[in-house]
Formats: structure tokens, C-alpha cells, sequence
């Protein structure tokens, strides 16, 4: 194991504390087509920590390097990851007033996709409440880094999360949309969770029939989903076969649209 030896004053908030805030894009064609919206959340999670956004010229400047990269090394179509931390800071959890933010990006290959269903279940790791980080992106994953290593050592595709209070609210990676009692519903992430990118355009563009609905997903309510994706800003959409040992019964006009939905917004996921 490597060490290295740093001086108390040069430890970045991200690093020491998780302070700071991120966002993981699909580039694709040389461009960032939901940038305005990654942008957003992360305009408003720096406001709600209290973290300066650095200039937007440099927040430019650095996505522009990144998609050149993206471009010569895999023809455009990549994972663009955007760190932005409160930056350097003395020792104790109280920040410095002032301090230079930290912005760091990182460009990564697309991960593979499959068209097949999904197998999940419920994880017996629960998520805490805290409104005051809800919604956002913070760096602090540490719950969703339990819930993968619960979710692998199970042999899940992916994690179904419940908080304390017994609300399912998302996945380790993905945002949820169940077909319970006629209509699709995703889960509220103003106590806990991420107000996905996708989850966020499906929500406004997609229209299926039944409706959709913001609307709370207790942990009895699995037993009676009829049909469940998730989605993310990178994956899209994938279906679920699964429930533990349960089939799911699949939706393939709603799949069919809300994926249209996705690929009106995003030029990458016309043929996801």
C-alpha cells in the first residue's frame, strides 16, 4: 500500500470531508446535450452547501478539454465525470470562508449496456433521511457503496434502497419508476435520494398511459409492482425482470415511449 505524506493544510475538502459535489454525463458526438441540466443541480447543490461555482469560463474551458479527450480516445461517445469540492482547507470539519473550490474531470469509456431485464430486490441497507442533502449530488456515496457491495455479494443486478422510514427511494445508480395500482410512479427525493437527469426529463416528457406521478414506494408496495425500470444519465433506461424471485410483467409500449421520451432529449439513446 502506497503512502504519502501531505501537509495538514493541503487536504482538499473533497478528499477529507466528501464536501463538494459531482456530476457523471453522457458526451456523445463531441458534446454534452444535458449540460444545462447537469448545471443546474449542480448550480443548486453549491448553493445549498455554500460552495463558490468556480467561473463559468472555466467550467467551460475544462469541459472542452474533456470532450477533445473523449473525442481522440473514444470517438465522442463517453463518460464525462465533473467534480467540483469546497477546495483546500485546515484541519476540523468547520470550512474556511473563501476558499478556491476544486474542479477536476475525468473521462472514462462508456460501460456495457445490455437490453436484457434486470434482476433486483430489496437491500437490507437503509438509507438515512436527510432533506438537507436530498436531491442533490454530494460526494458523500458512501450508502451506495454499501448497497453495491450488498447488491454484488448477492448476485443482483442492481439494489432497491429503502430509508429508515420504510419509503423504497431509489437504486445504488439509478432512479425507479413502478407500475403500481394502474399508473407509473417514481419515488420523492426530498428526503433522500438524487433528482436524476433522466428521471427528471421523463418526468417532464413522457406520458404514459395512466399517467405519472411523484408519489411515495413503501417497501410493501414491491410485492405488488407490476412492472419497474430504472434509469440514470448514462445507462438511459433498462427494464427489470425481476423482483427477487418474482417476475415482473413487462410493459413493452410504455418501455418503448418512455425510452422515445429519452431519446428526443439525448441523441446518444436513439438506439439504447
Amino acid at each position: 500500500m502506497a503512502a504519502e505524506l501531505v501537509h495538514a493544510g493541503a487536504v482538499d475538502r473533497g478528499l477529507a470531508y466528501g464536501d463538494g459535489l459531482f456530476e457523471t454525463m453522457r458526451a456523445h458526438g463531441g458534446r454534452l446535450p444535458w449540460w444545462p441540466r447537469h448545471r443546474a443541480r449542480l448550480t443548486e447543490g453549491a448553493a445549498r452547501l455554500g460552495i463558490a461555482m468556480p467561473d463559468e469560463a472555466k467550467i467551460d474551458a475544462a469541459l472542452a478539454d474533456a470532450l477533445a479527450l473523449a473525442a481522440r480516445d473514444h470517438r465522442g461517445d463517453a463518460v464525462i465525470k465533473l467534480l467540483l469540492t469546497r477546495g483546500v482547507g485546515s484541519r476540523g470539519y468547520a470550512p474556511d470562508e473563501g476558499a478556491e473550490p476544486t474542479l477536476v474531470l475525468a473521462v472514462s469509456p462508456l460501460p456495457s449496456i445490455s437490453d436484457r431485464g434486470l434482476v433486483v430486490d430489496l437491500l437490507d441497507l437503509r438509507l438515512a433521511v436527510q432533506p438537507a442533502l436530498a436531491g442533490i449530488k454530494h460526494l458523500n456515496r458512501l450508502e451506495q457503496v454499501l448497497g453495491a457491495r450488498e447488491a454484488a455479494a448477492r448476485g443482483l443486478d442492481e439494489g432497491l434502497m429503502a430509508d429508515g422510514d420504510g419509503f423504497v427511494t431509489c437504486g445504488t445508480r439509478a432512479n425507479l419508476f413502478a407500475h403500481l395500482d394502474g399508473r407509473w410512479i417514481t419515488p420523492p427525493v426530498d428526503r433522500a435520494g438524487v433528482a436524476g437527469i433522466a428521471r427528471g426529463v421523463l418526468l417532464e416528457q413522457w406520458r404514459p398511459d395512466g399517467g405519472l406521478h411523484v408519489a411515495p414506494l413503501r417497501i410493501d408496495d414491491l410485492s405488488r409492482v407490476e412492472a419497474l425500470i430504472v434509469c440514470n444519465a448514462v445507462r438511459a433506461i433498462l427494464p427489470v425482470a425481476r423482483i427477487g424471485a418474482r417476475e415482473l410483467r413487462a410493459r413493452p409500449d410504455d418501455f418503448t415511449q418512455a425510452r422515445a421520451a429519452l431519446a428526443a432529449s439525448h441523441p446518444a439513446f436513439h438506439e439504447s
